[in-house]
């Protein structure tokens, strides 16, 4: 029980959304430094703890450049304009709080491996659920890691399957048969050549563009989408579940195999709060998938049936992944979608800042009630998810104290989230999931326990179907572990029944 719980809360390891981005050009005298830096800057949202580059110089070395800070800090024109190369990737960092060397660039990615048998450099998002075995197997290989990332693990386990071949496809083919957990990977090679690889069950996003013009073809793989527009490349598609693409300035882009599965399992919440709302994620426009949410939800809200409410209701979403689903649901409701919350955008995302203190106080920093529109007012309030609670606590304390608002209705767009995730997102363990906790702890009644506690009016979450049905994929092929309990992975499943025996215990 005790090691179940250091490795969660000790582990230095990229449990995180993070965001990767390759370019390469078949102009070998094109230096691609401003492309990486435009396609992170896209990708900003879903790190901003660190960022940094690998590039491939001319003779075949890797050069890596990664700092603490967001793109702009780090990347700036003085360093990007000293580095040239054709052929290079990126990574933005979003760490959760960590082990000693937390702020080291050990801990930072590109991963630059390198010894006397190969050299490459990847970025990768994802956990690896059965990183202690791979670990464990490597020890007895001999291998000494200076880190305890599951990105180390798993460029030593590259490393070692490389000894056998030299060919690539086949290298991340044996590799992604030992790895259990999710992630999309890019890695570089010292001959310039980028492939990228998928989990077999497809849980974090990864697309592939192109921009080509009568100088020079270049071929792009990032996160999301927008990446790929920032660039003004063409988005071609999204890497399959368990493919392996391979980028090359001189064999240009394409699909070296495919490793099926019987599912797939994609993280629902890319849709409901990462990704920005201008990517496209699996054939499915955020933006679209939000809005619907908005709609659902307004289509089962018993509050506009209520005179004495709607006729005083006004449509305030939490800034800035309310948004969307906010104007769904006015549209729907024919009610006035009213910005009622001031953001200031010089303050982190709260949901991805390590720490719940720095949480609670980036709350107030961030958002301030407009009191003109939002006193007096029922504030029917939209937001995605609600994760610990506090957060949404204070900001219907601060629509109701300091806005004057008569009433706050608090309507959220995914489910409840009553279980911890294990695949990638820094949701904490069950005891700290509102509305986890509050489901052991009273039952059927949960959902009138977390409104008591938030202080809300009245609350409605979205439904699990009416979820599936506005992301337009079906339960099958998402990730809802954490709105279900049920994990995809039998691993992660023993892990969570383990946990819940913990927390029950507790209560």
């Amino acid at each position: 029980m005790l090691k179940v719980r250091r490795i969660r809360q000790m582990r230095e390891k990229p449990r995180e959304h993070c965001a990767i981005f390759g370019v390469t050009c078949d102009d070998i005298g094109y230096s691609v430094s401003n492309f990486l830096y435009r396609g992170l800057i896209a990708l900003q949202h879903r790190g901003q703890e660190s960022t940094g580059i690998s590039l491939l110089k001319t003779g075949g070395n890797i050069f890596t450049y990664k700092k603490n800070g967001l793109v702009s800090k780090v990347l700036k024109e003085k360093i990007i304009s000293q580095y040239w190369g054709n052929v290079g990737i990126g990574h933005n960092r979003y760490a959760t709080t960590g082990a000693v060397g937390f702020n080291s660039s050990l801990y930072m990615q590109p991963f630059h491996f390198k010894n006397n048998e190969i050299e490459f450099s990847m970025a990768f998002n994802g956990t690896i659920a059965n990183f202690d075995e791979i670990k464990k197997r490597m020890d007895e290989m001999g291998r000494i890691f200076i880190t305890d990332t599951d990105t180390e693990v798993l460029a030593q386990l590259i490393g070692s399957i490389a000894l056998g071949t030299e060919d690539w496809p086949e290298i991340l083919k044996l590799t992604s048969k030992l790895l259990d957990g999710s992630y999309s990977l890019i890695l570089m090679t010292s001959k310039g050549d980028i492939y990228a690889i998928r989990d077999p069950l497809g849980f974090k996003p990864l697309c592939i563009g192109e921009l080509k013009t009568e100088q020079r073809n270049l071929y792009f793989v990032a996160s999301e989408s927008c990446a790929i527009d920032s660039v003004g490349g063409f988005f071609l598609r999204d890497v399959k579940p368990g493919e392996i693409v391979h980028l090359s300035h001189q064999k240009d882009i394409h699909s070296e195999l495919i490793i099926n599965s019987h599912r797939t399992a994609i993280c629902q919440f890319e849709y409901v709060y990462f990704a920005r709302p201008d990517s496209i994620l699996d054939n499915v426009s955020v933006a679209e998938a939000r809005l619907q949410l908005g709609i659902n939800l307004a289509k089962n809200d018993p509050i506009l049936k209520n005179p004495e409410i709607y006729n005083n209701a006004i449509v305030v979403p939490v800034p800035d992944s309310g948004r969307s689903v906010a104007v769904g649901y006015a549209k729907e409701a024919k009610l006035p979608y009213i910005e009622g919350l001031m953001k200031n955008r010089y303050v982190h995302r709260t949901f991805i800042m390590p720490g719940q203190s720095k949480r609670k106080i980036a709350v107030k920093d961030k958002l301030n009630p407009i009191k003109n529109i939002v006193k007096d007012k029922d504030v029917i309030l939209l937001d995605d998810s609600i994760v610990r609670g506090t957060t949404t606590q204070q900001i219907v304390s601060l629509l109701r104290e300091k806005g004057g608002a008569k009433r706050v209705h608090l309507r959220i767009s995914c489910p409840p989230i009553i279980s911890p995730c294990y695949m990638g997102i820094d949701f904490p363990t069950k005891n700290e999931l509102i509305a986890g906790r509050l489901q052991l702890q009273h039952g059927d009644n949960y959902l009138k326990a977390i409104q008591q506690v938030i202080g809300a009016d009245s609350l409605v979450y979205q439904t699990i179907d009416n979820l599936t049905q506005a992301i337009g994929k079906t339960k099958n092929e998402l990730c809802l572990a954490c709105l279900t309990g049920n994990y995809p992975l039998k691993s992660l499943q023993k892990l969570a029944q383990l946990e819940d025996s913990i927390v029950k215990s507790r209560i």
